[in-house]
């Protein structure tokens, strides 16, 4: 299967580093003193760091079981999810702060700590990376899109532009698995064939009905090996 190591991916800068380092040196989370990236050493660590996980949809297991119930009933249209974090324990707050609030430095930041993570791993993802798309009227109303940020920060390929949001759905907050499902129909609209490899790349998953919805509409063009990426996995 195609793919591309992590540490192809960008990294921050050694200036950048140096200039946070010099300007700020105050740990995100703590203020106490920080060695580089943002966080100290001790608040990285206490992260809540996703170590057992469904390789299919990346909910945590403390079974030891490679998959979960719900993905051996019910199969989603991708082959394995990639999820860094829990979302709770002020990683919630972090994402919320960054798409709710327009605190791009948050964003960036956690994006830095994610890669520097995925590189330890050695992990290779297949195809190029494709950004959960954001309709133009929540857009507008956004400035910006976490998911297209969030992939340029990754680096490597990043198809930004192969599909749209074709329809502007509700807010998928409040709604259960079942609605989230049905309030997703034919929401995607692909502009060009995919590639027959890609990994999406979105923020948060919580029930994971976007990225289903998503990765139906990249099989039915042609993709054949999808993977997931997220910082936050919900528990």
């Amino acid at each position: 299967m195609p793919g591309h190591p992590v540490n192809g991916w960008r990294q921050p800068p050694y200036w950048r580093l140096r200039f946070d380092r010099l300007l700020h040196g105050r740990c995100h989370f703590c203020n106490g003193p920080v060695a580089d990236g943002g966080l100290c050493p001790g608040c990285r660590e206490d992260l809540p760091w996703i170590t057992a996980a469904c390789r299919c949809c990346g909910a945590t297991l403390s079974s030891g079981a490679a998959t979960c119930a719900g993905c051996i009933g019910d199969p989603p249209p991708f082959q394995r999810t990639h999820a860094l974090w829990q979302y709770r324990d002020g990683i919630d707050d972090c994402l919320r702060a960054f798409k709710d609030r327009g605190d791009i430095a948050m964003g960036r930041l956690l994006t830095d700590l994610a890669v520097a993570a995925l590189t330890r791993r050695g992990l290779r993802l297949p195809g190029p990376l494709v950004p959960m798309p954001l309709h133009r009227d929540r857009y507008r109303q956004r400035g910006f899109n976490q998911s297209v940020l969030i992939g340029r920060w990754l680096g490597g390929p990043c198809l930004e532009d192969l599909v749209e949001r074709s329809r502007n759905t509700a807010d998928q907050r409040g709604l259960d698995a079942r609605q989230r499902r049905a309030n997703l129909d034919r929401a995607f609209r692909l502009r060009r064939p995919p590639p027959r490899a890609v990994t999406l790349v979105d923020d948060v998953m919580t029930t994971g009905a976007s990225l289903r919805a998503l990765a139906h509409c990249l099989r039915e063009g042609g993709a054949e090996h999808i993977r997931v990426l997220v910082l936050a996995r919900a528990v």
